[in-house]
């Protein structure tokens, strides 16, 4: 039984609400739905009454709850453990990022750190939001480097704004442009990609200016979007930082309005009790100063 459910579901119920939990555990509604409603079917039985009052227990969910606590306390518990060992044998640090958090900034971050602690070992583990956030809670990660999520018992700092562009075709006319007006996404087929939580002013500046996508891409990164961009299908608006350096025959130019993404790093409180954890924020709030 994955623990992580059984943490989302207390934290829904703590929340009142499936919405409310996932607002501020950083989730979509639906992937926290999903998570909840994977367990009971794991179980065969279900834990909640959903109903216009919010969520509670159900009579099998109120046997279970003592025993779900429990399992979470303890796993918690073990994680704790687990890293106490660790600290004796030789610090190891567990980092999570978006992939164009992976191959963009955080190779000089890690090169920085490395040359001052040689000796420390890095495991990297590159995921969508919803996997960042699952690391961070399971205790898999010390730091996760993307957008902001608010998790209970951990802090966030603020590292590199990450403008949206324009991507169009190689062939687009653009002589003389300094900057896409939004509104001229409605002269041309839209490909809509996934905005993830942290775009969320990307979804408001689409909002505002009426845009209707022609094509949506349900992918977890935008290399579709690229390719279709390349082959002249439409033209489509994501975060510079996601645009890889072998994407030869498109063109980019700022929005105007502007409009971009913080990328920053969540990690846990209380972490500065570990020297090898606060020597690593350090860097990143080196980096910080200098690109924000």
């Amino acid at each position: 039984m994955n623990v992580q459910k059984l943490t989302v579901l207390l934290e829904a119920l703590r929340c009142g609400s499936i919405t409310k939990a996932a607002e501020e555990m950083g989730y979509t509604q639906s992937g926290l739905t999903y998570a909840i409603n994977s367990l009971e079917n794991e179980l065969g039985f279900p834990l909640l009454i959903r109903d216009t009052g919010g969520i509670h227990l159900s009579k099998e969910g109120r046997e279970m709850l003592p025993g779900i606590e429990e399992m979470v306390a303890c796993e918690r518990r073990l994680v704790e453990k687990a890293k106490t060992i660790l600290n004796r044998r030789g610090r190891v640090l567990s980092v999570c990022a978006y992939p164009s958090v992976s191959s963009t900034l955080l190779p000089g971050i890690l090169a920085d750190f490395n040359r001052d602690e040689p000796d420390v070992k890095v495991n990297i583990m590159v995921g969508s939001r919803d996997e960042l956030i699952n690391w961070l809670l399971d205790g898999t990660a010390d730091f996760a480097i993307g957008g902001q999520v608010k998790l209970a018992g951990f802090d966030w700092m603020p590292l590199l704004r990450d403008p949206e562009l324009a991507i169009l075709p190689e062939d687009f006319p653009t002589e003389g442009m300094e900057a896409f007006p939004m509104e001229d996404f409605h002269k041309h087929p839209f490909i809509r990609p996934v905005y993830w939580a942290d775009e969320a002013e990307m979804e408001r500046q689409i909002e505002a200016y009426g845009i209707e996508p022609q094509f949506i891409v349900e992918s977890p990164d935008n290399a579709p979007v690229i390719v279709m961009v390349e082959q002249g299908i439409g033209v489509s608006a994501i975060p510079k930082l996601t645009i890889p350096s072998y994407a030869v025959k498109i063109k980019t130019l700022p929005l105007e309005p502007p409009c971009g993404r913080v990328l920053g790093v969540n990690y846990r409180q209380g972490c500065m009790d570990d020297p090898c954890a606060t020597r690593f924020l350090k860097h990143l709030k080196s980096y910080g100063r200098e690109n924000l």
